[in-house]
């Protein structure tokens, strides 16, 4: 959450790392949007680069090892793919680089060095732990480019810069309850605060030996080879940005990810197209698919189609982290279990490990508030998301029905909503998730989702038993015919009673009762095999009832 105040202001830039900490939040709230978020995060890389260049060139102009000022900000890509790897980090070593770009600015060397003086606290205050960076850049620029001290002046300066270098985190210390090592590394660069990631200190490094490599290295190449030199190095840095980039990332967690997005847009046929491309293993994945799947009417006819794991991809259990009660939420909040899904959204918000608050959060604890008639809590939330910058419009207008519920009951969702929430208090246990679903459809009868998932859940756990008992609970809820996996439980159960098929009470369409005399023909036989069946029935209820674990 980035919020457009001065007391937010205020907070960041009361400690070590504040402005990149500041500029970083509010870059991070364009992750709304995806591309916008990609973009920003290439536009920083880029700019990184491009300072690299600059500064390497002060210490030697040597065209030959150009590809080589791409090495930080690989580095630095490759390590945002730990999501939780801050863009702070990436904006802290711009600011610092363009303090280098500053301090090289002037030509006179006691405006340099009072400059670099200067700066090189405040820098500390602004980035954070990478302001050492600036000082060996500077003591790098005085000895290798500029050579305008003498040697005693340049040890001076050395000696100098060191002092500040050290006596600046002990400062901090002094009035900052922060670990020292913290104020060392930085508070806002990684999302945990007690861990600091190694693979910044690589970064930090990188910064100072590209620019030294220009320096060091001798141009005794040809013309005629420069060329090929070069596109070696361009080869090689890519086949080794590649690999380390997909070695860095977490695929499981991008699926994740990009499945709750979706979600989090209400746009179900994007979830569905994910499916489509590659069936989901992750339990949450396969939760999202699920709501999808029953938000656009075809879960009874569909969802066996995909790989299920059991109730988890339906109903996932509680767990005490910052990413799956948001997913888990959703599922709840369309349900109708109003004040569980505000209850996940506050504790995964509270499970942030760096105390951050959370936009998404707020706005779940603002409307189940809001439909709860907890008018001033609702209000309380509603007027700090106004200070927001996607959340705002809607803060607004979700004030105007403040204390109006029939401005309530004309927003479609919500008024559906408070028809679906359960009026009365009731201990939410995770062992009875089924008997939570019977009291939210017979609540609300017409609670259709209510009614899916609570089949679903039977279906799932393979509960036969239970499922032809709350089959006909949704007699009244518009379905034109059986759905298709509802049909398949169907006769699997009368199957497995021994009755006569003859006597078979519901009506089922003649190309599912063919499949099933197929399936049960082929299990039976002799030459039986899990295989030929998962060919012909891997999309069936049947396969998933006998097969899944």
């Amino acid at each position: 959450m980035f919020l457009f105040t001065s007391d937010y202001w205020a907070d960041l830039m009361s400690r070590p790392g504040g402005l990149a900490d500041y500029l970083g939040t509010f870059f991070t709230q364009f992750y709304y949007f995806s591309l916008l978020g990609a973009l920003i995060i290439a536009t920083l890389l880029v700019l990184l680069q491009w300072q690299v260049k600059i500064l390497a060139n002060k210490l030697k102009q040597n065209l030959l090892f150009l590809p080589l000022t791409f090495i930080p900000s690989l580095l630095f890509w490759s390590a945002l793919c730990d999501e939780n790897f801050l863009l702070s980090a990436v904006i802290a070593a711009n600011l610092t680089l363009l303090a280098v770009q500053f301090y090289a600015y002037w030509k006179k060397p006691l405006v340099r060095i009072a400059i670099a003086i200067i700066l090189l606290p405040i820098l500390y205050w602004l980035a954070g732990g990478i302001f050492w960076v600036f000082g060996v850049m500077c003591l790098l620029l005085e000895w290798g480019t500029f050579k305008q001290l003498s040697k005693k002046q340049w040890i001076m300066f050395l000696i100098g810069m060191m002092l500040i270098m050290v006596a600046a985190p002990f400062l901090a210390k002094s009035f900052l309850q922060y670990p020292f090592s913290r104020l060392w590394w930085g508070l806002s660069y990684y999302r945990y605060p007690v861990i600091s990631p190694y693979s910044l200190l690589a970064i930090w490094v990188s910064l100072l030996v590209v620019p030294l490599l220009f320096k060091w290295i001798p141009i005794v190449f040809k013309k005629g080879v420069k060329v090929m030199y070069i596109s070696l190095q361009v080869i090689v840095l890519f086949v080794i940005g590649v690999i380390g980039i997909r070695m860095s990332a977490d695929w499981s967690k991008e699926e994740i990810m990009a499945y709750d997005y979706a979600v989090r847009m209400e746009n179900w046929n994007k979830v569905i197209d994910i499916a489509n491309h590659k069936d989901p293993r992750a339990p949450l994945s396969v939760t999202c698919l699920n709501l999808a799947l029953c938000k656009i009417g075809t879960m009874g006819d569909c969802m066996f189609r995909y790989f299920q794991n059991g109730s988890e991809g339906l109903l996932p259990t509680f767990q005490r982290d910052f990413t799956m009660p948001f997913v888990a939420g959703e599922v709840y909040y369309h349900l109708g279990l109003l004040n569980t899904s505000m209850r996940f959204a506050f504790e995964a918000m509270e499970a942030i490990p760096d105390y951050k608050k959370s936009s998404r959060a707020f706005k779940r604890i603002a409307e189940v508030n809001l439909l709860n008639g907890e008018n001033k809590v609702a209000a309380k939330y509603l007027h700090l998301l106004q200070h927001t910058l996607f959340y705002s419009k809607w803060a607004t207008e979700a004030l105007e029905c403040v204390g109006n519920e029939k401005k309530i009951d004309e927003n479609l969702e919500w008024g559906l909503l408070r028809k679906y929430r359960l009026t009365e208090d009731f201990l939410f246990s995770e062992n009875q998730k089924d008997q939570m679903l019977g009291l939210l459809f017979m609540h609300c009868k017409t609670n259709r989702m209510a009614y899916e998932y609570l089949i679903a859940y039977t279906l799932l756990n393979k509960d036969l038993t239970h499922f032809v008992q709350y089959f006909p609970l949704g007699k009244d809820l518009g379905y034109k015919e059986i759905p298709a996996h509802y049909q398949e439980a169907l006769l699997a159960f009368w199957a497995g009673t021994g009755r006569n098929s003859r006597d078979f009470p519901w009506p089922v369409s003649s190309a599912i009762g063919q499949q099933f005399n197929n399936y049960l023909r082929l299990s039976s036989s002799g030459i039986y095999a899990e295989s030929q069946i998962k060919e012909s029935f891997s999309q069936s209820y049947w396969y998933y009832l006998q097969f899944r674990k």
